[in-house]
């Protein structure tokens, strides 16, 4: 029996908590401590379609799939679940980006990314809800498209973005042909247990 495999099985890695106030001096070495394993088992689970650009590469497969930012590789969610992909005229996917940025706003999304550019000087959008009265948040949130989108929801009823589900990932992905794609998989995963981080 795979040992990993069995770990990972039903799992998903975010590794959002740990980009919330990190000790920057001694990140990547912790990071890789509690993370690399993990990202680099779901990596090679997840053989399929490629919907990458320039700031985000994003992979769909039959085993599950997973987001992770170019500049900042750090910057990982994957889950190993089945998630449904769908093409979207620009007209959808600006429905869909404002839904997920106003569950956000409402308090109903654990945590939001936005990347609006890359470059040396990229503009992008970091929220993550500590508990219900607390939030951390990095960057500035556009309304407009942005390259990339993913907003973990926790909503009280389902909003449709997940069919019926109140809880679950939604990505949006611009893709370097213009075209814009729509993933989403409802339901959570038990949590990698990454553990060791701590926020003040």
């Amino acid at each position: 029996m795979d040992v990993q495999r069995e770990m990972l099985k039903g799992f998903e890695i975010n590794t959002d908590m740990a980009l919330v106030n990190p000790d920057w001096e001694q990140f990547e070495g912790s990071h890789d401590r509690h993370y690399g394993l993990a990202i680099s088992h779901i990596k090679s689970l997840v053989k399929g379609r490629a919907y990458d650009n320039s700031v985000m590469r994003v992979r769909v497969g039959k085993t599950g799939f997973y987001v992770q930012s170019r500049q900042f590789p750090a910057a990982f969610f994957g889950d190993t679940t089945v998630a449904r992909v769908r093409f979207v005229s620009q007209e959808e996917a600006e429905a869909v980006t404002w839904e997920c940025i106003a569950n956000y706003r409402s308090g109903e999304a654990e945590s939001l990314t936005s990347v609006y550019s890359g470059g040396e000087r990229p503009e992008f959008f970091f929220g993550y809800r500590l508990g219900s009265e607390r939030r951390y948040e990095y960057g500035s949130l556009k309304t407009g498209l942005a390259l990339h989108l993913r907003v973990m929801l926790n909503q009280e009823e389902p909003s449709g973005l997940l069919g019926q589900e109140r809880r679950g990932v939604v990505v949006y992905q611009q893709l370097r042909d213009g075209r814009h794609v729509v993933i989403t998989a409802p339901g959570r995963r038990q949590p990698y247990p990454a553990l060791s981080y701590s926020v003040e």
